[in-house]
C-alpha cells in the first residue's frame, strides 16, 4: 500500500490522469490525498472532482474549493 499526496490539481484532469497512471495508483491499494485547489484554472474541474470521488480521495479543501461552494451555496441558498 502506498499513500499518495497531490496539491493544486487546479482543474487539470488530463495531468491528473497521466500523474496517477505514472505511479501505477489503485484506489483498491493505495490511499490518495488531496491537498487544495482541486479546481479553478484548468479546463476540467468537473472530472477532477468526479475522479477524486469515485478514487475515495482524503481532501483538504483550498482557497479556490473553499470560494466554488461560497458562490454556490450564496447562490442556492441565500434567495
Amino acid at each position: 500500500m502506498a499513500v499518495y499526496a497531490i496539491g493544486d490539481l487546479q482543474g487539470c484532469y488530463t495531468s491528473f490522469r497521466k500523474l496517477l497512471n505514472a505511479v501505477d495508483f489503485a484506489s483498491e491499494r493505495d490511499e490518495l490525498w488531496l491537498a487544495g485547489d482541486l479546481v479553478n484554472r484548468g479546463p476540467d474541474s468537473l472530472n477532477c472532482l468526479r475522479l477524486a470521488k469515485r478514487l475515495k480521495a482524503k481532501i483538504v479543501l483550498g482557497n479556490h474549493d473553499l470560494h466554488l461552494l461560497a458562490c454556490y451555496y450564496s447562490k442556492h441558498l441565500l434567495k
